[in-house]
């Protein structure tokens, strides 16, 4: 009978076990991604043949790390320690491939035997380069030809497979060419370690850290700061997939509601006949879980073709090849179930508690129950789509919420990406610079590398005013899992970008100021002690610049920011003064020709051409389709039960004079208004989520949303696009519907 039952509907039940897919597939989709992107950081950024991984201690990746390349030497004279290999690692920005991964291996060492040669030879010198079996793939290279890295041409003399997608999708150079690519001189990210014995580990673990206390030990498999950070993508999938399966959830209830309403006298007969409410709970929310497994089940098959899909982009490929694990199946079913039970149970719940001779009376399941503030607005919206939309407030009040649901978790996204380019743009300060410039091809603003020199040769320009130099990167202290250092000199202009309101502007090393989030996280005042990295500072200020990025900072001298980064003579980000305010177009591609390693521009404008956030952009363009096909999905849905339940009343308006191009405007508008109430509905949720983004433990401070008028417009073109894409069949259908048969409908 369940079956029966959904079968009488066949286009209804068929829109909603698609909603339903979409919304699990969404899910296993972006779990799988972040599964992915997860373990090929965590197996690329480690090495499986070593027993010991040593790093500088509180880098939040290794990817961040730097250790001297003197301390390898003095880990080999260590008792129990049986090889050493130091390894550079880092990404590059390269054509269809944002995050490229070149590790850099000394030939002698243990640790390239992790990378299994398919065809080729060794390496044997700095102008060599092994390719990932992806790599060669995708740029169509063999043995013998180029490969160009950061401008400079290395010769391929191999192709190797590892099984990790960012490794094969990567390069391996030699150390040597590594550290001068990376502009590593005399560095290592890391030591791997090879032990005489595994089981004495532990004991040279200890006497490593005591040793150097700036540097941490770790066993293989072992949980680290750069575990925990990994987490964040597996969860990030995870919350990328949650606002489709709400939508689709809310689209399940709504399509069960209408199905009782429908259904109301049927429902009453079989209570006349003696069915129990039990019973009926039973045979409506049996409905509803049926929906949800079948639905599952498509969901999983179009997951894994999406997955499969995704792999014939390179980017893709590399970096977020999907890994499925059974536990992402087991989750994938248990969202299905839990959307039949939850779409199901409020429905079956209302169609239990029909009085039989009431629901007999009902005509069609045309019965509309409106309270007084449905009937105002129905008067107050007179004869419109909204009066329409209003004689089911039950549905539209559902409708409204799914759709919101997801279109409020796209605002949020889209503010907190605007938010990064606020804050971005803020680092300008606020007065002090009318450039900023960051190295030219890197992936990853936090990994933007600049050498001394060329901030020295930009100040000597002639339209150059003055130059101050940033040095950001990401620590640890007491009480904040993640703690942004600035490096300035005290010396430069930048330094007045921070409003000090308690104390003074940091002036000597041994010195720091902190942002007044920072200062209330850590419960400090001017005058204590802050330990960053093992370093004591005395907090000489506490600034407020009214950006929860930096509020939540601290700033050390330039010099010491470096060492504690490993990056002696290197900055981060420099910050330009021109002469010539009107000429800052002119000086920016100036500056890019005489210095094509950095990258210059306005910092309102800047973000537009960082790596990172073009990468953030695509995500955020990829949730867009998701919503319009979800949200289109849950729409037609609606405008469908809308159309067969006032087939009659469309007939009646066939019948007095209404054209079709009439009646197919009327539908047509009801569902822009649908789309454009559930817009302000979503706003309103984004905003809720972008305020709990800030709340969230050790890196709220980051998820400062920002919302622009900009961002509201693509939000309400987004909503119109999503009720054009609803509503164009359903009106469509409903103007083609012929008078006679329409009147006769029941």
């Amino acid at each position: 009978m369940i079956l029966r039952n959904l079968w009488r509907r066949k286009t209804r039940t068929f829109l909603t076990l698609l909603g339903i897919a979409v919304g699990v597939a969404a899910v296993l989709a972006f779990s799988a991604f972040g599964e992915g992107m997860a373990t090929g950081f965590e197996k690329t950024f480690t090495t499986s043949e070593a027993d010991l991984i040593v790093a500088q201690k509180d880098s939040m990746m290794l990817l961040l790390s730097n250790v001297d390349d003197t301390v390898g030497s003095d880990l080999k004279k260590m008792s129990g320690v049986d090889q050493v290999a130091g390894v550079v690692l880092g990404f590059v920005t390269l054509q269809d491939s944002p995050y490229f991964v070149v590790m850099g291996h000394d030939p002698r060492n243990f640790a390239i035997q992790h990378y299994r040669l398919l065809e080729g030879a060794p390496l044997t010198s700095k102008k060599e380069i092994l390719l990932g079996k992806t790599t060669a793939k995708n740029y169509e290279k063999k043995i013998g030809d180029s490969f160009r890295i950061l401008k400079t041409d290395y010769n391929v003399v191999g192709i190797y497979e590892t099984g990790v997608s960012m490794e094969d999708g990567g390069a391996v150079i030699t150390l040597d060419a590594a550290q001068r690519a990376f502009d590593k001189k005399k560095q290592v990210s890391y030591y791997a370690l090879k032990l005489q014995d595994v089981r004495r580990s532990d004991e040279i673990k200890n006497k490593i850290e005591t040793r150097w206390e700036d540097l941490t030990a770790t066993r293989s498999g072992e949980a680290t700061t750069q575990t925990e950070s990994l987490q964040l993508y597996r969860s990030f999938g995870w919350f990328l997939g949650i606002f489709a399966v709400l939508v689709g959830g809310l689209g399940m209830m709504n399509t069960m509601l209408m199905s009782v309403l429908e259904r109301t006298r049927e429902i009453g007969v079989l209570r006349a006949l003696g069915w129990r409410r039990r019973r009926i709970v039973f045979m409506i929310l049996g409905e509803s879980l049926v929906l949800g497994l079948i639905g599952g089940g498509l969901g999983i098959a179009l997951g894994l073709g999406l997955l499969q899909l995704t792999q014939l982009v390179p980017a893709v490929e590399t970096l977020l090849k999907g890994i499925l694990t059974p536990a992402m199946f087991a989750q994938a079913l248990l969202i299905a179930v839990v959307l039949g039970a939850v779409g199901g149970i409020l429905p079956a719940l209302r169609a239990a508690q029909l009085a039989p001779v009431e629901a007999m009376r009902a005509e069609g399941g045309a019965a509309i129950q409106m309270g007084r503030l449905t009937r105002t607005l129905a008067r107050v919206t007179g004869n419109t789509p909204l009066r329409n939309l209003f004689r089911r407030p039950t549905r539209t009040f559902v409708t409204l919420a799914g759709i919101g649901v997801g279109i409020g978790f796209l605002v949020a996204l889209l503010a907190v990406t605007e938010g990064f380019t606020v804050l971005f743009a803020q680092l300008g300060g606020a007065g002090q610079a009318d450039l900023i410039a960051e190295q030219a091809g890197v992936s990853d603003a936090s990994l933007s590398t600049i050498d001394e020199r060329t901030a020295e040769r930009v100040a000597r320009h002639p339209e150059v005013k003055a130059v101050s130099k940033l040095m950001m990167g990401f620590s640890s202290a007491p009480g904040l899992a993640y703690f942004i250092i600035f490096g300035l000199d005290p010396r430069e202009e930048y330094i007045k970008h921070f409003r000090v309101r308690e104390g003074r502007l940091i002036a000597d090393e041994g010195e720091i100021m902190i942002g007044r989030f920072a200062a209330n996280a850590l419960e400090k005042k001017v005058g204590d002690t802050i330990t960053v990295s093992g370093t004591r500072y005395v907090l000489v200020g506490i600034y407020e610049n009214g950006s929860s990025f930096e509020d939540g900072a601290g700033v050390i001298s330039l010099r010491e920011a470096q060492a504690q980064f490993g990056k002696p003579r290197q900055v981060s980000f420099l910050s330009i003064a021109v002469r010539d305010p009107t000429r800052i177009d002119q000086v920016a591609s100036q500056l890019e020709r005489e210095f094509p390693e950095i990258i210059v521009g306005k910092p309102t404008e800047f973000t537009e051409r960082m790596q990172d956030m073009q990468t953030m952009y695509a995500v955020l363009n990829a949730l867009v389709v998701l919503t319009l096909i979800v949200g289109g999905i849950v729409m037609m849905n609606v405008m469908l039960m809308s159309v067969f339940e006032r087939t009659q009343e469309i007939g009646v308006l066939r019948a007095l004079g209404w054209r079709r191009r009439r009646i197919l405007w009327n539908v047509l508008g009801e569902a822009l208004a649908l789309s454009v109430l559930s817009s302000l509905v979503g706003i309103v949720f984004g905003v809720g989520i972008g305020y709990l983004f800030t709340l969230a433990p050790g890196f709220g401070q980051f998820l400062l949303p920002a919302y622009t008028p900009a961002m509201l417009i693509q939000i309400f073109l987004v909503a119109l696009v999503l009720g054009a894409i609803g509503g164009l069949y359903p009106a469509w259908r409903a103007a083609n519907l012929r008078p006679i048969e329409a009147l006769r409908y029941e």
